[in-house]
This record gives C-alpha cells, sequence and structure tokens, in this order.
C-alpha cells in the first residue's frame, strides 16, 4: 500500500467516518477510545482508496481479511495493535447493518497475544509507598487515590471517573460505572481503605475543592477542579520515586500488586475476577505463577461487603 493521502478521497467514505465517530459517542465509549477506534477504520478505508474502492457498494467482507493480512506482512505491529484494528472492524460492520448502509459482517479472529508476567509490588514496597504520602492535605488525596487503585484493583480511568456520589461509606462498597467495555461493577472495600476514603471525602476534598463545585471524587491540587488523567497518572509516579522503589509502577501495577496479593492470602480465582471486573477468567489466571510464593498476612483484607 502506498503512503497514505491526507485526507480521504472519497465523500461517502469521509461521511461514514464522522457518522461512525458519532455513533460511538452515542453507545457512551470513551472519549479516550474513540479517537483511536476512527483512526483504525480511517486506515481501512484508505487502504480501500488505495485498491479502487472509492463506494462502500464495492465492499465485500474479505476486504477486511486483506487489510489485516497486510498489517501482518508488514512485520512492525504487534498482535495487541492489530488485534485493536480488528475491534474497531467489527465495530464498524455492525454499525453499518444498523444503519443499513451495508448488510456486511467481517469473518475475523482475534490474534493470539503473548503476556508476560505482570509487574507488581511486594507488601513492603506498597508500605515504602505509603510510607512516601506527605502529612498534608494533598496526602490526604494521596492516601484515597492508593486506596482506590491498590485497595480496590481500579484501572486508571475508572478511578479518574469516580464520583462521591459513587462511594457507599455506609455499604463499603465503590460503583464502577463505566469499566472496561462499559460495564459496571461493585467493589467492596477493605476497612482500612475505607476510612482513607471518607476521611479524603469528609476533610481533604473540600479544602481542595475551595469554592468550586464538581461531583468528581479527585480533585487536583491548588485548582479545585476535577484531577485530569495525565495528573493523576503522574502524581503516582511521583511517589514512586519518592518511595525510592526501583521498577516501573504506575496505576496498572498497583492493580497487579492488589491481585496478587489476595492471590496469596487464598482469594478464589473467581472471586478475584469478580473484583478487578475481568470478563472472563483467562484474564486473572496470569496471577496464579505467584499461588505458592511466601504468604502474607491476610487479616487486613476485612470487607464490610462480602458480597464479593
Amino acid at each position: 500500500m502506498k503512503k497514505k493521502p491526507d485526507r480521504l478521497q472519497s465523500p461517502e467514505y469521509q461521511l461514514l467516518l464522522r457518522s461512525f465517530a458519532e455513533w460511538l459517542t452515542l453507545l457512551n465509549y470513551s472519549p479516550l477510545s474513540i479517537p483511536s477506534l476512527t483512526r483504525a477504520i480511517r486506515d481501512f478505508l484508505y487502504y480501500q482508496e488505495a485498491t479502487g474502492k472509492l463506494s462502500l457498494e464495492q465492499l465485500v467482507a474479505t476486504d477486511a481479511n486483506g487489510f489485516i493480512a497486510l498489517l501482518q506482512a508488514k512485520g512492525i505491529y504487534s498482535n495487541g495493535h492489530i488485534n485493536k484494528q480488528i475491534q474497531a472492524l467489527k465495530l464498524l460492520a455492525k454499525y453499518m447493518r444498523e444503519t443499513r448502509r451495508v448488510n456486511a459482517g467481517f469473518n475475523l479472529e482475534r490474534l493470539e497475544e503473548r503476556r508476560g508476567k505482570p509487574v507488581w509490588l511486594t507488601q513492603a514496597e506498597i508500605r515504602q509507598l505509603y510510607e512516601a504520602v506527605p502529612d498534608s492535605i494533598l496526602g490526604i488525596r494521596d492516601k484515597a487515590m492508593l486506596a482506590v487503585y491498590y485497595g480496590c484493583g481500579l484501572r486508571l480511568n475508572e478511578g479518574v471517573n469516580l464520583e462521591v456520589n459513587d462511594i457507599d461509606v455506609m455499604a463499603g462498597v465503590l460503583h464502577v460505572r463505566k469499566g472496561k467495555h462499559y460495564k459496571e461493577r461493585f467493589v467492596p472495600i477493605a476497612e482500612k481503605n475505607l476510612e482513607e476514603i471518607k476521611l479524603y471525602i469528609d476533610y481533604g476534598r473540600p479544602q481542595l475543592l475551595q469554592d468550586n463545585k464538581s461531583n468528581a471524587l479527585f480533585i487536583d491540587a491548588n485548582k479545585g477542579r476535577p484531577i485530569q488523567r495525565e495528573s493523576l497518572y503522574v502524581r503516582i509516579k511521583q511517589l514512586v520515586k519518592k518511595a525510592k522503589i526501583t521498577r516501573k509502577a504506575g496505576t496498572h501495577t498497583l492493580r497487579h500488586s492488589i491481585a496478587t496479593h489476595l492471590l496469596q492470602s487464598g482469594m478464589k480465582l473467581e472471586r478475584i475476577q469478580q473484583f478487578l471486573g475481568h470478563a472472563d477468567l483467562d484474564s486473572t489466571q496470569i496471577y496464579t505463577h505467584l499461588a505458592n510464593e511466601t504468604e502474607i498476612n491476610t487479616s487486613k483484607w476485612k470487607f464490610k461487603n462480602e458480597s464479593l
């Protein structure tokens, strides 16, 4: 395939790309995922134009297979990247069927992805992380962040999107309204973590909020507005550096860590699957290689709600 032009030639394809993005927005897809999905479809439409097909009437199911085969032949894309292209193409097929543009489906199979062992922190390193938190209003917020990302095992976007009303202090649960693939779940909060979150909501958050109004749980330092995804991620990285933890660690490392520690404490894999919000057990089984390592103290994993 030749070098991509600056823009699609076909007005029909230009309209399709815009309407596809609007459809994703109506389906409440994340603002972070919509650009990548539309880029994948744009690349496919570039491929169609390069093969002389400038209209949807010329589209056949095998066009998608040809596009994926071309990506594989280049040898520069990971299976994970190609799987994202496949996901986008399947969404496009669904969109075109629903809008009756083309009654075609793509027969595409996801590629196998090789996964390495997840990076996780030991109990000692987690203690170092908590000890690195400053004794200040900002520190109260930081401990609440650790309670959410380590204690509750949330993904980065899940924590950023939390609102105050998502925390049920009486029941001791956290409501994830927009998890991966837009699935909701309720996560039990261990007693110590619940104390940290409650202290932040009652005392730390009002001071950070200043005179502003917001429903967001986490508020930016000295700005009184919801913290941005990048700022929250950077803050966790700063704490890791301050704690003198040498391995690379971020919010997802904390998620891996809680999963590993819960597994070591004897929690069943199926319960950890529910806790993390994994769609299938295969995703959770990456932690089983640690099952027979050093036992940890299980007394801290006391949930007010035991329905997990």
